[in-house]
């Protein structure tokens, strides 16, 4: 679908193309004739597969007539921040930058790679309207002492609580009725019901062989990333994940912290979960090399029968699998000792914060864009698609067409301007707001998930394998579930307050990164337990020779210093 173009050729074109591009100075409220092309780098996981110039879409258009740009998305594949850091080595980034990390932008503007916004705040009403703490946080704690605000960080706004949560786990719930619904009570509880499901289910459809669990290492930054994600579902955050505190777990829910590595850590428990599941045959083999594209594949396909985030299991959980004569699909089954997490308000915005290169011909253009990002109306777009199209407004009240759950029950299917109807945030993975944020004209959040139309259109039409599960549990939703069973946490302020590790640190978190992630999947597959351990010990070892307590004590000390940050933007 996106034109894909070797990036060393795309630099060449891009340098030729803003020679030539002209029509900028035009105030927010302007609509231009003739779209802005600006280049646009995302760190972000969400836009890995996306390149090229992006206007042949439905949102494509509304960008080009709402904002007057249209958007040339760098490729980034699985590299994204090693080429980011081969841009801000050659001394100039493209119009807009999307970073993952607030370090990178301390660097960045240490750098004077990117543009002061103070100086353009007459062409940013919306985001001074809708995100001003945000804004004044950055200024206070992201601007490398200067006092100017050079980034923004997105998702600004009330927390959001739809039908699901972030964290899971779900099983795949037909095929866990089937053998009963064995009782869980903690994590392990799960690998032996993961294996009745195997045996009961041993290929998929087409005679492929299936897994309790299927891992890739991908994702994975200063440890394995997966064995992060159990440790959410218990109030708990291993590092990696939430407040990027490298090798620190922190308990939300009592305020005790500790290392990560430390024999009863969660992490090490998740380690030993999936080694569990090895020694079950329960894992999938190929885990060790494949990616998560080629694990969601898996997925799609009937292939795995855990998931560790409703996101993950969306394209299996088709209406034509959950509302089929014999319905299949996941479903959420929680362990008696969860607190699962939960966002809190959070006017400081989260990460991938976004900033406009210095250097930029096009600054015009990208405030536009920025601007729109924080804008209620274009969020609104963003999320639901094309007004009237895939929503309208009922009265004052918002809701979906009879199109739109057509494009819900089948997420492949493209609209008639193009494109996919999750493709508007897919492609960089920004948005500037939450999804709750309140639009003042409707009195609702702008996104189409939390309306109370769609909440009851959930309700009236429930898929057979909906039914099911309520009739189970009593509730019609994963979050009604677990709220209503006091089995939920909200995340404090302060995990998105965490200042940037010093260079020496990071260096030191990057080294013992590298051993952790190689002894962490080598224990995951190790023959027995007594290797388990030898690696563990070998880890342990090496990690501590690097520096482990530097980098676990600056850990600490940033968790204790944003808890006090925290108390200032309430």
């Amino acid at each position: 679908m996106y034109k894909k173009i070797h990036y060393a050729i795309l630099t060449v074109l891009i340098t030729a193309m803003l020679v030539t591009i002209t029509g900028c100075g035009m105030t927010p409220s302007d609509k231009s004739k003739q779209a802005v092309q600006i280049d646009v780098f995302s760190t972000s996981t969400a836009s890995t597969t996306a390149a090229g110039v992006y206007d042949n879409t439905w949102w494509g258009k509304i960008l080009k007539e709402e904002a007057g740009v249209s958007l040339n998305i760098l490729p980034t594949g699985d590299q994204a921040q090693e080429k980011l850091q081969a841009l801000m080595a050659g001394g100039e980034l493209p119009d807009i930058v999307i970073f993952n990390s607030t370090k990178d932008v301390q660097n960045a503007i240490r750098a004077e790679l990117l543009t002061n916004l103070d100086e353009h705040l007459d062409k940013l009403p919306n985001v001074e309207k809708n995100a001003s703490t945000a804004m004044q946080y950055y200024r206070d704690n992201i601007s490398n002492d200067t006092g100017n605000l050079y980034a923004i960080p997105n998702e600004a706004g009330p927390a959001a609580f739809g039908a699901e949560t972030n964290w899971g786990p779900y099983l795949r719930w037909d095929l866990y009725e089937k053998i009963g619904s064995p009782e869980i009570k903690t994590f392990d509880d799960y690998l032996p019901v993961l294996k009745q499901m195997q045996d009961a289910e041993p290929t998929n459809a087409d005679g492929k062989k299936t897994y309790g669990i299927t891992l890739w290492k991908d994702w994975d930054n200063y440890s394995m990333f997966l064995g992060t994600e159990l440790s959410p579902t218990i109030g708990k955050d291993c590092g990696d994940q939430l407040a990027q505190l490298p090798f620190l777990q922190v308990d939300f829910d009592t305020g005790e912290t500790m290392n990560i590595l430390d024999k009863d850590s969660e992490y090490i428990n998740a380690l030993k979960f999936y080694f569990e599941a090895n020694q079950l045959g329960i894992l999938d083999p190929d885990s060790l090399t494949q990616t998560y594209a080629t694990a969601k594949d898996k997925l799609t396909e009937g292939r795995v029968f855990f998931s560790w985030w409703p996101w993950f299991n969306d394209t299996f959980n088709t209406v034509e699998n959950t509302n089929a004569d014999e319905p299949k699909g996941f479903a959420l089954v929680v362990p008696e000792n969860t607190k699962t997490l939960i966002a809190g308000e959070n006017k400081i915005g989260a990460t991938w914060p976004i900033a406009i290169g210095a250097e930029t011909k096009n600054i015009d253009a990208c405030l536009r864009y920025v601007d729109f990002m924080y804008s209620i109306d274009g969020l609104q777009l963003l999320f639901n698609g094309p007004e009237k199209e895939t929503w309208k407004i009922d009265g004052s009240k918002p809701s979906l067409t009879d199109e739109a759950w057509k494009y819900i029950d089948d997420p492949n299917q493209e609209l008639p301007e193009g494109g996919k109807w999750g493709d508007g945030y897919r492609i960089l993975g920004f948005n500037g707001l939450t999804y709750a944020f309140i639009n003042p004209d409707t009195g609702e959040p702008i996104h189409h998930t939390l309306w109370e139309s769609t909440k009851q259109h959930n309700i009236e039409y429930q898929t057979k394998l909906q039914k099911d599960w309520t009739a189970a549990t009593g509730y019609q939703t994963s979050v009604d579930y677990l709220k209503g069973n006091n089995l939920t946490l909200e995340m404090p302020l302060a995990k998105n307050l965490v200042a940037p590790m010093t260079d020496e640190i990071s260096a030191k978190a990057a080294q013992i990164g590298d051993i952790v992630k190689s002894s962490s999947w080598k224990m995951v597959f190790a023959k027995d337990e007594a290797e388990f351990n030898s690696l563990y010990d070998e880890m342990m070892t090496k990690a501590e020779g690097l520096g482990l307590k530097d980098v676990y004590d600056s850990s600490l000390e940033g968790w204790n210093n944003a808890k006090k940050t925290a108390e200032e933007y309430q």
